[in-house]
């Protein structure tokens, strides 16, 4: 995963909860932090999102808090 852009990754099963399946992780642009967001499907709006200064801390917390570590995500190639 390297540089700016839009990353996807399956949450492991064991550790999804409310119907989430999914986490994107992507750079906002107006304050250069990244969010992490949660989705049931990638076809429809986030179920929540969260704010991080760095791309280190949001995967940390993708990692800690739903299972998903660094290794899993991957680019995400959808037209955005």
């Amino acid at each position: 995963m390297n540089g700016p852009g839009r990353y996807v990754a399956e949450i492991p099963t064991a550790m999804r909860r409310e119907e989430v399946r999914w986490l994107v992780l992507q750079q906002e642009e107006s304050s250069g932090g990244w969010l992490l967001l949660g989705h049931q499907t990638l076809e429809e709006g986030s179920e929540f999102d969260s704010w991080y200064q760095t791309r280190e801390q949001a995967l940390k917390e993708a990692d800690r808090l739903w299972g998903v570590m660094p290794s899993a995500w991957r680019a995400d190639l959808r037209a955005v």
